[in-house]
Protein backbone atom coordinates (compact mmCIF):
# COMPACT_ATOMS: atom_id res chain seq x y z
CA UNK A 1 0.00 0.00 0.00
CA UNK A 2 1.12 3.65 -0.95
CA UNK A 3 1.32 5.58 2.04
CA UNK A 4 1.76 9.86 2.01
CA UNK A 5 3.31 10.73 5.44
CA UNK A 6 3.46 14.43 5.94
CA UNK A 7 4.85 16.43 8.32
CA UNK A 8 3.54 20.28 9.25
CA UNK A 9 4.17 22.86 11.43
CA UNK A 10 1.16 24.85 11.80
CA UNK A 11 2.11 27.87 12.98
CA UNK A 12 0.36 28.81 16.48
CA UNK A 13 -2.54 25.70 15.74
CA UNK A 14 -4.38 26.17 19.01
CA UNK A 15 -5.15 29.45 18.26
CA UNK A 16 -8.26 28.83 16.44
CA UNK A 17 -10.05 26.53 19.53
CA UNK A 18 -11.56 27.34 22.48
CA UNK A 19 -10.52 25.59 25.80
CA UNK A 20 -13.79 23.52 25.48
CA UNK A 21 -11.80 22.36 21.96
CA UNK A 22 -14.59 23.93 19.89
CA UNK A 23 -13.32 25.84 16.70
CA UNK A 24 -13.30 29.68 17.26
CA UNK A 25 -15.83 31.18 14.54
CA UNK A 26 -13.85 34.37 14.06
CA UNK A 27 -12.41 35.84 10.95
CA UNK A 28 -8.95 35.56 11.71
CA UNK A 29 -9.34 31.95 13.03
CA UNK A 30 -11.80 30.52 10.09
CA UNK A 31 -9.34 32.40 7.54
CA UNK A 32 -6.64 30.17 9.31
CA UNK A 33 -8.53 27.06 9.27
CA UNK A 34 -10.00 26.96 5.57
CA UNK A 35 -6.30 27.24 4.59
CA UNK A 36 -5.10 24.34 6.72
CA UNK A 37 -7.82 22.67 5.67
CA UNK A 38 -6.95 23.33 1.70
CA UNK A 39 -3.60 22.71 1.97
CA UNK A 40 -4.38 19.40 3.59
CA UNK A 41 -6.93 18.13 0.70
CA UNK A 42 -4.34 19.18 -1.95
CA UNK A 43 -1.55 17.15 -0.67
CA UNK A 44 -3.89 14.62 0.48
CA UNK A 45 -1.79 12.89 3.35
CA UNK A 46 -2.92 9.39 5.12
CA UNK A 47 -0.55 10.60 8.21
CA UNK A 48 -0.26 13.99 9.33
CA UNK A 49 2.80 14.61 12.13
CA UNK A 50 1.23 18.15 13.30
CA UNK A 51 3.93 20.62 14.81
CA UNK A 52 2.51 23.09 17.14
CA UNK A 53 -0.62 21.51 17.47
CA UNK A 54 -3.39 22.83 19.56
CA UNK A 55 -2.80 22.48 23.95
CA UNK A 56 -3.61 19.49 26.08
CA UNK A 57 -4.30 19.80 29.79
CA UNK A 58 -3.78 16.96 32.47
CA UNK A 59 -6.18 19.01 34.77
CA UNK A 60 -9.31 20.10 32.25
CA UNK A 61 -11.08 19.15 29.86
CA UNK A 62 -8.73 20.74 26.81
CA UNK A 63 -7.86 18.18 24.57
CA UNK A 64 -5.07 18.48 21.27
CA UNK A 65 -6.61 15.20 20.05
CA UNK A 66 -10.68 16.76 20.27
CA UNK A 67 -9.98 19.68 18.80
CA UNK A 68 -8.04 18.24 16.04
CA UNK A 69 -10.58 15.23 15.06
CA UNK A 70 -13.44 18.21 15.54
CA UNK A 71 -11.54 20.32 12.74
CA UNK A 72 -11.01 17.37 10.55
CA UNK A 73 -14.84 16.46 10.88
CA UNK A 74 -15.83 19.62 10.04
CA UNK A 75 -13.72 19.99 6.47
CA UNK A 76 -14.69 16.47 5.73
CA UNK A 77 -10.69 15.19 5.59
CA UNK A 78 -10.26 12.02 5.37
CA UNK A 79 -7.20 11.66 7.94
CA UNK A 80 -9.52 12.47 10.71
CA UNK A 81 -8.47 10.44 13.85
CA UNK A 82 -5.76 11.56 16.17
CA UNK A 83 -3.15 10.69 18.48
CA UNK A 84 -0.61 12.09 21.08
CA UNK A 85 1.65 10.96 23.80
CA UNK A 86 2.90 12.59 26.52
CA UNK A 87 1.64 15.96 27.20
CA UNK A 88 3.90 18.73 26.94
CA UNK A 89 4.71 20.58 30.05
CA UNK A 90 3.04 23.73 28.10
CA UNK A 91 1.64 25.10 25.52
CA UNK A 92 1.23 23.86 22.40
CA UNK A 93 1.64 19.60 21.91
CA UNK A 94 2.68 16.83 18.96
CA UNK A 95 0.10 15.43 17.59
CA UNK A 96 -0.84 13.00 14.48
CA UNK A 97 -3.67 12.67 12.52
CA UNK A 98 -4.44 9.86 10.16
CA UNK A 99 -6.66 7.34 8.12
CA UNK A 100 -8.48 5.44 10.44
CA UNK A 101 -10.03 3.40 7.24
CA UNK A 102 -6.15 2.78 6.42
CA UNK A 103 -4.25 2.35 9.67
CA UNK A 104 -4.27 1.54 12.89
CA UNK A 105 -1.72 3.60 15.29
CA UNK A 106 -0.80 3.24 18.68
CA UNK A 107 1.46 5.22 20.99
CA UNK A 108 4.34 3.24 21.63
CA UNK A 109 7.04 4.91 24.25
CA UNK A 110 10.38 3.10 24.39
CA UNK A 111 13.62 3.23 26.58
CA UNK A 112 13.48 2.08 30.31
CA UNK A 113 13.16 4.17 33.44
CA UNK A 114 15.90 3.16 35.04
CA UNK A 115 18.10 4.11 32.17
CA UNK A 116 20.24 7.60 32.04
CA UNK A 117 21.54 6.53 28.41
CA UNK A 118 17.92 5.70 26.77
CA UNK A 119 14.63 6.85 29.08
CA UNK A 120 11.29 7.32 28.27
CA UNK A 121 10.87 10.73 26.22
CA UNK A 122 8.84 11.83 29.80
CA UNK A 123 11.86 11.14 32.11
CA UNK A 124 15.36 12.45 32.69
CA UNK A 125 18.21 12.05 30.09
CA UNK A 126 21.71 12.26 31.46
CA UNK A 127 24.59 13.42 28.80
CA UNK A 128 27.80 14.84 28.65
CA UNK A 129 27.57 17.75 25.98
CA UNK A 130 30.80 19.67 26.45
CA UNK A 131 33.02 16.86 27.20
CA UNK A 132 33.91 18.08 30.84
CA UNK A 133 33.08 14.52 32.00
CA UNK A 134 30.50 15.66 33.81
CA UNK A 135 27.02 14.66 32.53
CA UNK A 136 24.04 17.33 32.85
CA UNK A 137 20.60 16.35 32.83
CA UNK A 138 18.08 17.16 30.38
CA UNK A 139 14.42 16.96 29.83
CA UNK A 140 11.96 17.38 26.79
CA UNK A 141 9.79 20.37 26.80
CA UNK A 142 7.41 18.76 24.11
CA UNK A 143 8.52 14.68 24.59
CA UNK A 144 8.78 13.20 20.92
CA UNK A 145 5.52 10.91 19.72
CA UNK A 146 6.22 7.58 19.46
CA UNK A 147 3.98 5.58 17.08
CA UNK A 148 3.31 2.24 15.56
CA UNK A 149 1.53 2.38 12.30
CA UNK A 150 -0.45 -0.81 11.03
CA UNK A 151 -1.77 -1.21 8.14
CA UNK A 152 -5.26 -2.25 8.25
CA UNK A 153 -5.18 -4.56 5.16
CA UNK A 154 -1.74 -6.37 5.39
CA UNK A 155 -0.92 -5.56 8.73
CA UNK A 156 2.35 -4.23 8.06
CA UNK A 157 4.22 -2.06 10.28
CA UNK A 158 6.48 0.87 10.48
CA UNK A 159 7.52 3.06 13.53
CA UNK A 160 7.72 6.72 13.27
CA UNK A 161 9.00 9.48 15.76
CA UNK A 162 7.85 13.15 15.72
CA UNK A 163 9.67 15.60 17.04
CA UNK A 164 10.05 19.09 17.60
CA UNK A 165 13.37 19.80 18.85
CA UNK A 166 15.03 22.61 20.78
CA UNK A 167 15.27 26.11 18.59
CA UNK A 168 18.34 27.91 18.82
CA UNK A 169 16.61 31.44 18.15
CA UNK A 170 17.12 34.11 20.57
CA UNK A 171 14.04 35.94 21.17
CA UNK A 172 14.13 38.04 24.26
CA UNK A 173 16.16 41.35 24.64
CA UNK A 174 17.15 40.24 27.51
CA UNK A 175 18.88 37.14 26.11
CA UNK A 176 20.24 39.37 23.28
CA UNK A 177 22.26 40.47 25.65
CA UNK A 178 23.96 37.52 26.56
CA UNK A 179 23.98 36.23 23.06
CA UNK A 180 26.54 33.93 22.82
CA UNK A 181 26.35 32.23 26.03
CA UNK A 182 22.31 31.58 25.45
CA UNK A 183 23.34 30.48 21.57
CA UNK A 184 25.45 28.09 22.89
CA UNK A 185 23.09 26.55 25.54
CA UNK A 186 20.62 26.57 23.07
CA UNK A 187 22.99 24.52 20.75
CA UNK A 188 24.03 21.67 23.13
CA UNK A 189 20.36 21.02 24.44
CA UNK A 190 19.50 20.94 20.69
CA UNK A 191 22.21 18.23 20.49
CA UNK A 192 21.17 16.34 24.08
CA UNK A 193 17.54 16.30 22.41
CA UNK A 194 18.95 14.76 19.00
CA UNK A 195 21.49 12.27 21.12
CA UNK A 196 18.30 10.87 22.90
CA UNK A 197 16.21 10.42 20.03
CA UNK A 198 19.10 8.89 18.20
CA UNK A 199 19.32 6.31 21.21
CA UNK A 200 15.66 5.61 20.64
CA UNK A 201 15.99 4.71 16.95
CA UNK A 202 19.14 2.40 17.46
CA UNK A 203 17.15 0.58 20.28
CA UNK A 204 14.38 0.12 17.75
CA UNK A 205 16.39 -0.70 15.17
CA UNK A 206 18.04 -3.35 16.96
CA UNK A 207 14.76 -4.87 17.51
CA UNK A 208 14.11 -5.11 13.92
CA UNK A 209 11.68 -2.13 13.24
CA UNK A 210 11.89 -0.13 10.28
CA UNK A 211 11.94 3.73 11.35
CA UNK A 212 10.85 7.16 10.73
CA UNK A 213 11.71 10.81 11.91
CA UNK A 214 10.09 13.59 10.60
CA UNK A 215 9.20 16.74 12.45
CA UNK A 216 10.96 20.10 13.00
CA UNK A 217 14.30 19.91 14.26
CA UNK A 218 15.50 23.14 14.25
CA UNK A 219 18.37 22.89 12.49
CA UNK A 220 20.21 21.24 9.23
CA UNK A 221 23.29 21.16 7.54
CA UNK A 222 25.15 24.33 7.43
CA UNK A 223 22.99 26.13 9.94
CA UNK A 224 25.49 28.14 11.88
CA UNK A 225 28.68 28.93 13.70
CA UNK A 226 28.10 26.16 16.30
CA UNK A 227 28.13 23.51 13.73
CA UNK A 228 31.45 24.35 12.65
CA UNK A 229 32.49 24.54 16.36
CA UNK A 230 31.35 21.77 17.04
CA UNK A 231 31.66 19.61 13.83
CA UNK A 232 28.31 18.52 13.66
CA UNK A 233 24.66 19.57 12.61
CA UNK A 234 21.84 18.47 15.04
CA UNK A 235 20.46 16.59 11.97
CA UNK A 236 23.45 14.75 11.50
CA UNK A 237 23.17 13.29 14.88
CA UNK A 238 19.78 11.62 14.55
CA UNK A 239 21.08 10.17 10.86
CA UNK A 240 23.67 8.38 12.47
CA UNK A 241 27.09 7.62 12.54
CA UNK A 242 29.28 7.14 8.88
CA UNK A 243 31.05 4.56 10.63
CA UNK A 244 27.83 2.40 11.28
CA UNK A 245 26.57 3.14 7.95
CA UNK A 246 23.52 0.39 8.19
CA UNK A 247 21.93 2.10 10.93
CA UNK A 248 21.91 5.46 8.92
CA UNK A 249 18.90 6.96 8.34
CA UNK A 250 18.22 8.13 4.77
CA UNK A 251 17.97 12.00 3.52
CA UNK A 252 15.97 12.72 0.82
CA UNK A 253 17.02 17.02 0.36
CA UNK A 254 20.20 16.69 -0.11
CA UNK A 255 22.65 18.87 0.89
CA UNK A 256 21.15 22.52 0.65
CA UNK A 257 22.73 25.46 -0.99
CA UNK A 258 23.21 28.96 0.90
CA UNK A 259 21.82 31.49 -1.86
CA UNK A 260 21.39 35.62 -1.32
CA UNK A 261 17.98 34.92 0.43
CA UNK A 262 19.33 32.22 2.64
CA UNK A 263 19.52 28.36 2.34
CA UNK A 264 17.65 26.40 -0.85
CA UNK A 265 15.83 24.07 -0.65
CA UNK A 266 13.92 25.47 2.47
CA UNK A 267 11.27 24.45 4.36
CA UNK A 268 10.43 27.88 6.20
CA UNK A 269 11.43 31.59 6.33
CA UNK A 270 11.48 34.04 9.07
CA UNK A 271 12.49 37.65 9.56
CA UNK A 272 15.56 37.99 10.88
CA UNK A 273 15.70 39.42 14.16
CA UNK A 274 18.43 42.52 13.18
CA UNK A 275 18.35 42.46 9.43
CA UNK A 276 14.46 42.75 9.15
CA UNK A 277 14.68 40.60 5.55
CA UNK A 278 13.22 37.04 5.46
CA UNK A 279 16.02 34.23 5.43
CA UNK A 280 14.97 30.89 3.93
CA UNK A 281 15.84 27.89 6.47
CA UNK A 282 15.73 24.04 5.89
CA UNK A 283 14.76 22.70 9.16
CA UNK A 284 11.76 20.45 8.79
CA UNK A 285 12.72 17.07 7.46
CA UNK A 286 11.97 13.56 6.80
CA UNK A 287 14.36 10.42 7.75
CA UNK A 288 14.06 6.66 6.84
CA UNK A 289 16.04 3.80 7.89
CA UNK A 290 17.01 1.10 5.21
CA UNK A 291 14.41 -1.34 5.59
CA UNK A 292 11.67 1.45 4.84
CA UNK A 293 10.38 1.01 0.77
CA UNK A 294 10.31 4.47 -0.34
CA UNK A 295 7.64 4.94 -3.84
CA UNK A 296 9.03 5.45 -7.21
CA UNK A 297 9.25 8.70 -8.31
CA UNK A 298 9.31 11.92 -6.85
CA UNK A 299 8.27 10.44 -3.23
CA UNK A 300 10.00 13.21 -1.58
CA UNK A 301 8.34 16.84 -1.25
CA UNK A 302 9.08 20.15 0.39
CA UNK A 303 5.33 21.78 -0.52
CA UNK A 304 7.56 25.03 -0.23
CA UNK A 305 5.32 27.66 -3.26
CA UNK A 306 8.28 29.37 -3.89
CA UNK A 307 10.44 26.56 -5.26
CA UNK A 308 7.94 24.23 -5.71
CA UNK A 309 5.25 24.36 -8.96
CA UNK A 310 2.96 22.22 -7.56
CA UNK A 311 2.66 23.96 -4.60
CA UNK A 312 2.57 27.45 -6.36
CA UNK A 313 -1.15 26.48 -7.22
CA UNK A 314 -1.82 27.08 -3.57
CA UNK A 315 0.30 29.36 -2.26
CA UNK A 316 -2.24 31.93 -0.52
CA UNK A 317 -3.39 28.72 1.25
CA UNK A 318 0.55 27.75 2.57
CA UNK A 319 1.10 31.64 3.40
CA UNK A 320 -2.02 31.88 5.22
CA UNK A 321 -1.48 28.83 7.84
CA UNK A 322 1.67 28.63 8.88
CA UNK A 323 5.35 30.28 8.18
CA UNK A 324 6.49 26.78 7.72
CA UNK A 325 5.70 24.35 4.53
CA UNK A 326 4.34 21.10 5.03
CA UNK A 327 7.19 18.09 3.88
CA UNK A 328 6.20 14.96 2.26
CA UNK A 329 7.18 11.41 1.70
CA UNK A 330 5.57 8.78 0.32
CA UNK A 331 6.02 4.88 1.50
CA UNK A 332 4.98 1.39 -0.04
CA UNK A 333 3.94 -0.07 2.98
Amino acid sequence: MKLRILTYNIEWFNRCFNTDNSMKTDTVSVKKMDAVSNVIKKIKPDILGIIEAPNSSKTTVESAVVKLENFANHYNLSINKGITGFISAGHQEIAVLYNPDKLQINHVPGGKSSSKKNPPFNKDFFYDTDDDKVKEVYKFYRPPLELEVETISSGKKVRIIVVHTKSKGIFSNLDRLHWERESRRNRIKLFAECKWIRNRIEEWLEDNHNVIVMGDINDGPGMDFYEAKYGKSAVEEIIGDVFNYETLLRNFTGRPKWTAKGWKPASARFKDSFTRKYVNVLIDHIFASAGVKVAQGNAFTIWNPYENDDAKLFMKDLKNSSDHFPVSLDIIL
